[in-house]
């Protein structure tokens, strides 16, 4: 569809990263015109959808979005057959952590309470089938066949380039200073021009509280998230096939995580939680993270991973924005009807991204979602 000729297209995507990336998609792929645009360049390493992999946890370890998880494989590998690439490897999972901890014991209440008999190991098999991982006497791990991981830079390529190719526009390194919306359009300004969609989709991650203002919740902040690369005393052990993605309760209110590294001769190693919050952008320090939350992490790989050596040779520093409640935004915000928000998704929503792309597609092209999408509802928040 194109567009109206007193509009410069249909829909506007305002950053085209995790979720932008997958709505510019979705819509062309509907047959509407679109336009993105990007303050930075498509698959830039400053938002939450950079550091090589992440998790796709497809059963039951985020009860929440256990429901789509199903239908965001689907869409992974229709756009690996859209692009030619490969994106999201089913390789399997490890949870690790005492079965007294809430991650553990509430992964196996919600597996017992749907028939399913989880493979649960304890220190010994571990030892034998993963021994990457040293584990204490009361310590088990739960294996999961159907996760895996995702490629988030390939991926946010991915579907931009697939857009363009049907036709979308995407301008990079314009910074969207206001949206306008009007009764059947909306005006996208930068600093030195401005654009005019029937409809707009903000999906500008951690930058999107300071666009959206007053529509912000009370409570919302950003979050680090942080990635170290270790160098690895046994190659063999930590390639895709045997070193599978991992989740690790270590202490109360700490865990880590894991996933198969694509620089040859190292591994990864994510800090879950506790996270550095901030509650702008340009708070965070990209070239120092703090020295305790590294240590945190080198303490963890010297005590549970002893074929990685116990030295940072890299790391990566991610920020993604978070709701109160840890659920994310998704829907319109004001009084026209023309204005989408998805953002919040507090450190976890890229393996649902295209499916939300695909919901952001529906609402811009004025559908309905075949997904009940309420409980993300804006409104939630309103005072």
């Amino acid at each position: 569809m194109t567009a109206s000729a007193d509009l410069d297209a249909e829909v506007g995507v305002i950053g085209v990263g995790s979720m932008g990336s997958m709505a510019l998609w979705q819509t062309t792929a509907r047959g509407v015109s679109a336009i993105g645009f990007e303050q930075f360049r498509i698959g830039h390493e400053l938002g939450a959808g950079a550091g090589e992999g992440r998790q796709f946890r497809d059963r039951f370890l985020e009860e929440d979005v256990r429901g789509i998880m199903a239908e965001a494989r689907d869409e992974y590998r229709r756009l690996e057959a859209d692009s030619g690439r490969v994106l999201l490897t089913i390789a399997g999972s490890l949870t690790i952590g005492r079965p007294d901890s809430s991650l553990i014991s509430e992964l196996l209440a919600r597996m017992a309470a749907e028939g399913y008999r989880p493979r649960v190991m304890g220190r010994r098999e571990m030892s034998e089938r993963y021994p990457q991982h040293v584990l204490a006497e009361d310590e088990v791990a739960i294996w999961d066949p159907e996760a895996g991981f995702v490629r988030p830079e390939l991926s946010v390529v991915a579907a931009s380039a697939s857009a363009l190719r049907r036709g979308a526009r995407v301008e990079e390194g314009v910074t969207v200073t206001a949206i306008e919306p009007r009764a059947d359009s909306v005006v996208i300004r930068s600093a030195d021009r401005a654009w005019r969609v029937r409809r707009v989709v903000v999906t500008t991650g951690a930058w999107t509280w300071r666009l959206l203002g007053a529509a912000k919740p009370r409570g919302a902040d950003l979050g680090r998230l942080l990635l170290t690369w270790f160098p690895t005393r046994n190659d063999d052990l930590f390639t895709v096939e045997r070193h599978p993605v991992f989740t690790r309760v270590v202490a109360p209110g700490v865990t880590m995580y894991g996933l198969p590294s694509q620089w040859a001769g190292t591994a990864r190693v994510g800090l879950a939680g506790p996270r550095s919050r901030f509650g702008d952008p340009d708070e965070l320090d990209r070239v120092f993270v703090p020295a305790g939350e590294v240590r945190t992490v080198v303490n963890f790989v010297s005590r549970c991973m002893p074929d990685l050596e116990p030295t940072v040779i890299r790391t990566g520093t991610y920020l993604d924005a978070y709701t109160p409640d840890g659920q994310p935004i998704i829907g319109t915000v004001g009084d026209t009807g023309n204005v989408i928000v998805a953002a919040g998704f507090s450190g976890r929503g890229f393996k649902m991204a295209p499916v939300v792309g695909g919901i952001l597609a529906d609402l811009a092209i004025g559908q309905r979602s075949h997904l009940d999408i309420r409980r993300w509802s804006p409104d939630r928040f309103a005072p």
